[in-house]
């Protein structure tokens, strides 16, 4: 049995923290451990998962080191306990009990995966896909497959570009050949710039359709919140500028400058952020954007 690190990065919200930890004791499945990186939590995280979970073992980062850095540090110290598998997990997640068995036993089944996502389901509406795989668009636009709809019982393995770092597994022999996350990215496009890069080294990517969990979506940043706006936009434009065609980089940034005229037009507070995540692409800050 394959040895499984699961990695949570938290920053604050640390009712959904215990309730994801809480959910991971439920695991069957025998041989994994729980890796827990606090990103300077300012409401007491670090001090309740150390006092309510013994079992998990707990870095807490003097700063917030954002999705691609906190997951860094986590996937190391996996790799110091042993670990085979890395499973990245969200916070603002629960698992089904056989999310580890469903996942090994796609793995085992299908050849040359590189990396492997279980069917995500909104917490919410509990039967209705937030996400099975994704694909990009030649504008870097990102589209969740099957969004929206009921679950299916009748697929057991679908690939696709992506799959999202809310819950993404993959071997360390795969790791260790693509490399760590970009930390450029800090939040948002990380996991679709590592599966990019683990499809050119010749692997695939795809969905478990009988491995499950459940995510509460965007509860960190905010769906439409200046953050998300800021680091989606840039992220895209990085995104695009490794992986995409230069017509398709110049297509999503003259897209965001007609967004930017708009929002002058309009005198909408979102146009100021906006600019600054172009003009942070175009003089290439990139990592944590302070002052958002």
């Amino acid at each position: 049995m394959q040895r499984i690190g699961i990695i949570v990065v938290c920053y604050n919200g640390v009712a959904d923290t215990v309730e994801c930890l809480e959910s991971l004791r439920n695991l069957a499945y025998a041989n994994f451990f729980t890796v827990v990186v606090d990103n300077a939590s300012s409401d007491s995280t670090a001090e309740i998962v150390r006092t309510q979970f013994p079992e998990v073992t707990l870095i807490v980062n003097p700063q917030n080191t954002g999705f691609t850095g906190g997951n860094q540090t986590g996937v190391r110290a996996a790799f110091e306990h042993g670990a085979e598998f890395i499973f990245l997990l969200n916070p603002d997640t629960i698992v089904a009990p056989d999310l580890l068995e469903r996942l090994m036993k796609t793995w085992e089944a299908q050849l040359n995966l590189g990396a492997l996502g279980p069917v995500m389901l909104l917490y919410d509406e509990p039967e209705i896909v937030w996400s099975a795989g994704g694909e990009l668009d030649a504008r870097g636009q990102v589209r969740h497959l099957l969004q929206g709809k009921p679950a299916p019982t009748h697929v057991s393995y679908q690939p696709s570009a992506f799959v999202s770092g809310c819950g993404l597994l993959f071997s360390r022999r795969v790791f260790e050949q693509v490399g760590f996350f970009d930390e450029r990215f800090f939040l948002y496009y990380e996991e679709s710039d590592l599966c990019a890069r683990i499809r050119k080294a010749g692997y695939e990517i795809g969905t478990a359709f009988q491995a499950r969990l459940w995510h509460k979506v965007s509860r960190a940043t905010g769906k439409d919140s200046l953050l998300t706006l800021y680091y989606m936009r840039r992220n895209q434009l990085l995104y695009l500028k490794k992986h995409g065609t230069s017509f398709g980089l110049l297509m999503a940034f003259v897209e965001s400058l007609r967004l930017l005229a708009v929002w002058t037009l309009k005198r909408n507070p979102k146009r100021t952020v906006l600019l600054r995540a172009l003009r942070d692409f175009r003089a290439g800050r990139f990592g944590r954007a302070d002052g958002i």
